[in-house]
């Protein structure tokens, strides 16, 4: 039997044509190459039409990497540009910054091979002892991004995630091994322009009594697809999930995500808010897998979101899969327009319909950066949300 190979169009054609003679990226442009980027066929990635989106030749790369917030002036920068890697600012004592060739991903999902075959090089960090200084990754638009972590027996590590790009495509891939004891936190800003094009995947395995924490923000772009996928591997490991997706215009954003529990007593935490309004469409979509030998897990996983106007698309999809027996997990979803009784209060106290809007929404959303430890990067978040809400009602 001869089995069909999907045709390439012209925007896939020309992304596997654009990837580098590497083994990673000859080994990206074979795999894509036989199955074709997915599209809504694919379960997935049935919200989030890749193929669709690359249908026509992607726009060039165009934007600023972006402007590092006050919090964040004494932080150290890896800067990741289409000319190569940079790093700025001085590092602690316990970590070790190196580069090594970029490997192809063996069994990963399109995203992650896609990622992992346009960096010709990876930057790999090994962390021995906590950080005290927090690591911004800056990523120029059209420079693809490539992180692997390795954190010690008890090391600490803060990283921001900063995704500015106005047009083209823009590819990230982070890999954490979090050692017994150790915590890592991640933050993360995305936003894209109507011609950008913006691919994120995260993956993280948390050792005994480990823990990974990640706040994240989305504004979106013509396609934004983020993906964490979590593997608390060891005992009473743990993980924190949060994040807001904010979207207007015609601005798609995707959160996936992954947990499996495979060590007794171990908790997740998840909660993700969106707000969208004119034709913009937020995705959401988490899983939560217990394995059998994942007794005394505690997992919760919550979404919820405000449509702001009729031409709005939110699509979710929570899932538990569980094979413990002594388990404790739970999962919540609602959807809804804003509240009539809190909008008329707010009138009946001379707020006008404009301003009563913003402040609803802005109090909705923004409990998620409740979780955020640090107050300098919490402010920096909610502001972002703040500036979105002055931007949609202008």
């Amino acid at each position: 039997m001869v089995l069909d190979t999907p045709t390439l169009s012209p925007g896939e054609a020309m992304v596997l044509a654009g990837l580098p003679m590497t083994e990673a990226g000859d080994a990206a442009r074979d795999s894509l190459k036989a199955s074709g980027l997915p599209n809504r066929r694919v379960e997935a990635f049935k919200w989030t039409d890749l193929r669709a989106a690359l249908s026509e030749p992607v726009a060039d790369p165009d934007g600023s990497a972006g402007l590092i917030p006050a919090c964040l002036q004494e932080a150290l920068v890896l800067d990741f540009a289409p000319d190569g890697f940079g790093l700025e600012g001085d590092k602690d004592e316990g970590l070790i910054i190196e580069t090594e060739h970029s490997l192809p991903m063996d069994g990963a999902g399109p995203v992650a091979v896609l990622a992992a075959g346009r960096a010709p090089r990876a930057v790999v960090l090994r962390v021995t002892s906590p950080q005290t200084r927090p690591i911004v990754l800056r990523r120029h638009p059209g420079a693809p991004m490539r992180l692997r972590i390795e954190l010690a027996d008890k090391a600490e590590l803060t990283l921001i995630d900063m995704g500015l790009a106005a047009a083209g495509l823009a590819t990230g891939l982070i890999e954490a091994d979090v050692g017994a004891g150790a915590r890592l936190i991640r933050y993360s800003v995305q936003r894209g322009g109507a011609q950008a094009i913006d691919l994120t995947h995260t993956s993280v395995e948390v050792a005994n009594g480990g823990s990974y924490a990640a706040v994240s923000l989305m504004f979106g772009a013509k396609l934004a697809r983020a993906e964490t996928t979590v593997c608390l591997a060891g005992s009473t490991a743990r993980c924190d999930l949060s994040g807001a997706y904010l979207l207007a215009g015609q601005s798609h954003a995707d959160m996936t995500i992954r947990v499996v529990h495979r060590a007794p007593g171990s908790e997740t935490r998840e909660v993700f808010k969106g707000a969208v309004q004119d034709r913009a469409r937020g995705v959401f979509q988490g899983k939560i897998l217990v394995e059998r030998a994942a007794q005394q897990t505690d997992a919760r996983q919550n979404h919820h979101a405000l449509m702001l106007s009729e031409g709005a698309e939110i699509d979710v999809k929570p899932e538990l899969e569980i094979y413990a027996d002594d388990v404790q997990c739970a999962h919540g979803n609602t959807i809804g327009a804003l509240d009539d009784q809190a909008l008329f209060y707010m009138r009946q106290r001379g707020i006008d319909a404009v301003t009563a809007r913003a402040l609803l929404v802005e109090a909705f959303v923004t409990e998620v950066f409740d979780a955020m430890t640090d107050p300098g990067l919490r402010d920096w978040f909610v502001g972002l949300a703040r500036d979105w809400l002055a931007e949609v009602r202008a």
